[in-house]
């Protein structure tokens, strides 16, 4: 089934399903330009939130914008950005984007994405919708340009995954409502700052590496690629949790991950698929949202790993 019958189906907001068609349309020109293009991958700036940015993040960031140039999109808002960009004042959505995550690993060729989250204005000025709670997403997804490029979508009525066919240059239906295994044997998190965790995720962590030994009573794979889309994906996969807590470090003491465009939208699909995601303390869905590039901790994954995560001391 190609994208455009699915949402036909799926979704009678005919505004929202122009934006979804547009953002398909970026993903497909997004990653030809990765798969063609000779980039120069050594020559970084910085963007407004002082991480590095690459050729190849502008070019991301400025494809998206230039194709949610239409009535339905009334504000834009991605990592790349100072702040809102405002469109079209009749329009009835925001959407909000990491246009291109990962782009640290290009030069590895691992799998890299994009992040978005649709929120609707219900009645707000632009300014004021913007910092509606994760719960008010009318739609999240995110592409991943890998081996072949994939789209996993949520309009909250379940989580499905589609992939492009280079034939037809159209995304179509891979799974229709994905299901997070519940159960799992594989985390994912960063053991190169071990030092700095905090207790709970230190004493998780070690319970996993004792194994059929320890309190777990069954072998863990440790799996870790650095891209929040691949991590995810295979996550929706396979199942299992990913682990980006905060830690003793004064830069990640309110962790690392974007809150409006990251954590959101993949909350959001893990939700919608089974799964379970929180800071830690509270549903991420649930936080509340005080600045457009807000930082928060982010784990997510099988629902009774991420119980056990949280019920660790």
């Amino acid at each position: 089934m190609k994208i455009f019958s699915f949402l036909n189906e799926f979704s009678k907001d005919q505004n929202l399903n122009n934006i979804i068609l547009k953002l398909c349309s970026s993903a497909i020109k997004i990653s030809k330009s990765i798969h063609d293009d000779d980039y120069e991958i050594e020559k970084t700036s910085l963007n407004e939130d002082g991480d590095v940015q690459k050729p190849l993040d502008i070019f991301s960031d400025k494809t998206l914008l230039d194709k949610l140039r239409i009535p339905e999109v009334a504000a834009y808002c991605s990592e790349e950005q100072k702040g809102i960009v405002n469109l079209d004042e009749n329009g009835n959505f925001i959407v909000l984007t990491d246009p291109l995550d990962g782009s640290s690993n290009i030069e590895a060729n691992v799998s890299i994405g994009t992040i978005f989250s649709i929120i609707p204005k219900n009645g707000k000025s632009v300014n004021e919708a913007i910092f509606q709670n994760g719960n008010k997403q009318a739609c999240a997804g995110f592409f991943v340009f890998g081996p072949r490029t994939t789209l996993f979508l949520t309009y909250k009525n379940g989580t499905h995954s589609f992939f492009l066919n280079n034939k037809s240059n159209t995304f179509e239906l891979l799974q229709k409502n994905i299901s997070i295994p519940e159960y799992t044997s594989e985390y994912a998190i960063n053991s190169s700052y071990r030092r700095f965790w905090h207790k709970n995720v230190l004493n998780y962590i070690e319970n996993c590496l004792k194994g059929k030994d320890g309190p777990r009573k069954k072998d863990f794979n440790m799996r870790w690629v650095g891209s929040l889309v691949a991590d995810a994906s295979r996550i929706f996969t396979r199942g299992g949790i990913f682990l980006y807590p905060d830690d003793k470090r004064k830069k990640n003491k309110d962790g690392r991950l974007r809150l409006t465009y990251e954590a959101n939208p993949i909350s959001l699909l893990v939700e919608q698929a089974g799964g379970k995601a929180t800071n830690g303390k509270e549903d991420i869905l649930n936080l509340t949202i005080n600045d457009i590039h807000q930082r928060t901790p982010l784990i997510f994954g099988s629902k009774e790993e991420v119980d056990t995560f949280l019920n660790t001391e």
